[in-house]
């Protein structure tokens, strides 16, 4: 029978330290949260204990909250990081995460290091949007990948490699390892509509990335507008008549 767990973030953030994968330095100059360190809303960094979270589970789905699920997740659940390694006793290599491919490198990556040192080139050219994703969480457990993600993040601290938040972290330890899901599972609203190879039809996931988020009335907030809860509608409209 399906059930939920609720956690006391403050005390996930206590217990696994969560705080380290902070990234410490400053916004940019011109950003309207300039001198803020970026992107220190914790339940972000969640996604990088959930091996212990939830010890009993094998597999799981990371989904950000500014997104609609429109297709049923779970024929997917159960057809994706399957391979069989019981022959193979060294999981280093396997597949850990699932996700809708991005053929680019990871975003948000300096060339240079606070020092002005340029950095090695990460080779990698095809990576992923962690707003979306599988992961099978055995696997993480036996890559150890909590801690490597951590010392990546606390490393960063010094040299500065990335200017966003929890997404390069995860992107630079998995690089170019990850099983590729459908591109309509990972719909990004912000260019929905400039695509040619899909329409709004078409996509699994709505993904809101980026500032723009569709309760502020950006990327057909319309989309969204109907998973709202009643209270919440109250005060949307409430605030758009004040507007």
């Amino acid at each position: 029978m399906p059930y939920v767990n609720y956690y006391n973030i403050s005390e996930v953030v206590e217990k696994y330290h969560l705080t380290d994968f902070i990234n410490t330095h400053k916004r940019h100059n011109g950003d309207k949260r300039e001198g803020v360190n970026l992107n220190e809303n914790m339940p972000n960094y969640v996604r990088f204990v959930m091996d212990d979270l939830l010890p009993s589970v094998g597999k799981a789905m990371w989904i950000d909250s500014d997104t609609v699920v429109r297709c049923d997740v779970v024929h997917l659940v159960r057809n994706v990081l399957n391979e069989d390694n019981e022959e193979n006793e060294d999981t280093d290599n396997s597949e850990v995460i699932a996700a809708v491919p991005v053929f680019s490198p990871p975003t948000g990556l300096y060339k240079n290091d606070k020092h002005g040192n340029p950095f090695p080139d990460w080779g990698i050219e095809t990576s992923f949007n962690a707003g979306v994703y599988f992961v099978n969480l055995d696997r993480w457990r036996a890559q150890g990948l909590t801690e490597k993600i951590r010392q990546l993040a606390l490393k960063n601290r010094e040299y500065r490699y990335w200017r966003m938040g929890s997404q390069p972290p995860l992107a630079l330890t998995i690089g170019e390892n990850f099983e590729h899901l459908p591109l309509t599972w990972n719909v990004k609203m912000k260019t929905i509509d400039e695509r040619e190879d899909m329409s709004l039809e078409d996509a699994c996931v709505y993904h809101w990335s980026g500032p723009s988020k569709p309760w502020d009335g950006f990327q057909h907030p319309e989309e969204w507008y109907p998973y709202v809860d009643e209270s919440d509608k109250e005060m949307l409209d409430s605030e758009e008549s004040n507007a």
